[in-house]
C-alpha cells in the first residue's frame, strides 16, 4: 500500500471514537517483534511518523488510554510493510494472547467455561471504553459457542485479527484438540454486529 493510500486510510481510522488500554499495543509489538525482530518495530514507528501519526511504543503505558484507531493502523502498517497475508494477520491474533495481561488475568483461575464466559463483558470494559463483547450462546452438547462484538467497526483486518485472538483464547478455555472459528456476521457486510462461531470436537 502506498504512503498516499495508507495516509488516506489512517485519516479515516482516526475518526473512530473509542480508546483502548496501552497493554494492547504491547501485545501488538510483541507479535511484530517475534515475527520481524526489533527492526520490525522501528519500521512500524517510522511509517506511523511518515503518515503523520507518530507513536513511540516504548513510551506507551499499559494502563493508560490510547485511541483505538492506532490498533488497526499498527496492524495495517505491519501487513503493508512486511507483505503479510491475511493468514499472517490471523496468526498475529493467535499469538497475542500469549503476551496478554487480559488473558493471563482471565485464565489465571482456570474457571469453568460457562463461568469464564460470564466474565467476558467485564474484562472487555476494563480494556475498551467502547463496544461490547458478549457470549451470546453456549451449547456444550452441540459443542459450539457464539460470540458477538457490538459497536466496533474499525477495519476489516481487525475482524481477521479477532478471529485468531478469540480462537486462541478458546483453546485455553476449551479442552479439545480440534477447535475452529468462523465470522458468520460482520458489520462490514451490513450486519448490525460481528458474530464469531467457535466449534470444537
Amino acid at each position: 500500500m502506498s504512503n498516499f493510500n495508507l495516509k488516506q486510510t489512517a485519516d479515516k481510522l482516526m475518526k473512530m471514537k473509542g480508546n483502548i488500554r496501552g497493554t494492547i499495543f504491547q501485545e501488538h509489538t510483541s507479535c511484530i517483534r517475534a515475527k520481524e525482530g526489533e527492526k520490525g518495530i522501528k519500521v512500524v514507528e517510522e511509517k506511523l511518523k511518515e503518515i503523520g501519526y507518530p507513536l513511540k511504543f516504548s513510551q506507551i503505558k499499559n494502563w493508560e488510554w490510547y485511541p483505538v484507531a492506532y490498533s488497526a493502523l499498527v496492524i495495517l502498517i505491519a501487513k503493508s510493510c512486511f507483505n503479510w497475508t491475511d493468514q499472517d494477520v490471523f496468526e498475529m491474533g493467535e499469538a497475542a494472547p500469549k503476551y496478554s495481561l487480559v488473558v493471563k488475568l482471565l485464565m489465571k483461575y482456570f474457571l469453568p467455561l460457562r463461568r469464564t464466559l460470564k466474565e467476558v463483558p467485564e474484562y472487555w470494559r476494563k480494556y475498551f471504553d467502547f463496544g461490547e463483547l458478549e457470549a451470546h450462546e453456549l451449547n456444550e452438547k452441540e459443542k459450539y459457542l457464539v460470540l458477538r462484538l457490538k459497536n466496533y467497526k474499525g477495519h476489516p483486518l481487525i475482524c481477521i485479527y479477532h478471529q485468531g485472538y478469540f480462537l486462541q483464547v478458546a483453546r485455553y478455555a476449551i479442552k479439545s484438540k480440534k477447535i475452529t472459528i468462523e465470522e458468520t456476521k460482520c458489520m462490514f457486510k451490513g450486519d448490525p454486529y460481528h458474530e464469531f462461531v467457535i466449534r470444537w470436537e
